[in-house]
């Protein structure tokens, strides 16, 4: 099993369909209560890919529709033989993937951060708040995987890891109470290490291009917000069916930041991406790209499909570009479904 959380292009909206635990009742916990901050400061400077996301999305009317569209239910069983597997391609689930790995409900979280070093990178983990007491938690990590877990100290905080070892499985730490992180060894002590000792959390182009996304100004809740410094990585290959022929995406590798954020409120949703460029001229020139590109994909999609597009509004404003989108629940699906 790879053990990797998912960051995969279609899951990034649907990446707030994961999450964990509280609480210390009886096992080897970390040494003096600490406040770590938001769950975002659980990823270290380091961090390519930040997604952070609010699990009372799972509540809001639409949303299992909206996550259909996109493959990502919660029928997933998480395994390496799913759709895509862990840490695998375009179309793992990422609901699924964090249930299968965890035996925890999704739903029964409260906010769920996922950050990696690079897209589908090795350095990757959850950092996911909840209210699991701990022995819940590593009784259901072991129930999941088959394994025995045995508990060390690291700067105050407590990693546990398979008994027998291997780079292929899942960590756990605890960081604080509350606050758990899962994910490949070494970003389980990072997420622990920013709350306890003195490493660095991220910050920079891509922190504060996540902060700007995470205020949107769309009528209702952000429940998801996500940011990367290699955005050209989440959009399809140009031999993509979804590309028009003749047609490379490749001028978003000029992009260095890109955002996304999902809010929902009573009268309808918003999607927001914003792609962040070194200049005004490079922005203008995705933005232009951006609109010829939307014609093309009008003309080779569905009726419903095509109407949707129709909501989509391309606007540049020195070196950002935004893309957005304001429609109802089942608009919102009928695009989701082509993206």
């Amino acid at each position: 099993m790879d053990a990797n959380p998912t960051l995969a292009r279609r899951r990034v909206l649907a990446a707030g369909a994961a999450t964990l635990f509280a609480g210390l009742a009886g096992c080897k916990g970390g040494g003096e209560s600490i406040d770590p901050g938001p769950p975002t400061a659980g990823a270290p400077a380091n961090t390519g890919v930040l997604v952070r996301a609010d699990m009372a999305l799972l509540d809001h009317d639409g949303t299992e529709q909206i996550l259909d569209a996109y493959g990502a239910t919660t029928d997933g069983d998480g395994s390496a033989n799913g759709p895509g597997g862990p840490g695998g391609g375009i179309d793992a689930d990422l609901i699924g993937e964090f249930e299968g790995r965890t035996g925890l409900a999704a739903a029964d979280a409260d906010v769920v951060v996922v950050f990696a070093d690079q897209p589908r990178g090795d350095f990757a983990a959850y950092v996911v708040e909840g209210g699991w007491d701990e022995s819940t938690v590593v009784e259901s990590i072991e129930s999941a995987t088959d394994r025995e877990y045995e508990a060390r100290d690291h700067e105050g905080g407590t990693v546990y890891g398979p008994s027998d070892g291997g780079d292929d499985v899942d960590y756990l730490g605890y960081v604080a109470d509350g606050r758990y992180a899962i994910g490949s060894e070494g970003a389980v002590e990072a997420a622990i290490e920013t709350a306890r000792a003195d490493r660095e959390s991220v910050g920079g182009s891509l922190k504060a291009a996540f902060d700007d996304a995470t205020d949107s100004q769309a009528e209702g809740t952000t429940y998801v917000t996500a940011a990367t410094d290699d955005p050209r990585a989440y959009l399809p290959p140009d031999d993509s069916d979804r590309v028009p022929a003749a047609v490379s995406l490749d001028v978003y590798e000029q992009a260095n930041v890109g955002t996304v954020s999902y809010t929902a409120g009573e009268n309808g949703v918003a999607i927001d991406a914003e792609l962040r460029a070194d200049d005004e001229s490079t922005a203008r020139e995705m933005a232009d790209f951006t609109v010829v590109l939307k014609r093309g994909l009008a003309g080779r999609v569905g009726d419903a499909v095509a109407a949707e597009l129709q909501n989509v509004t391309v606007e540049q404003d020195g070196d950002v570009v935004t893309i957005a989108y304001r429609g109802d629940v089942e608009g919102a699906a009928a695009l989701a479904g082509f993206i």
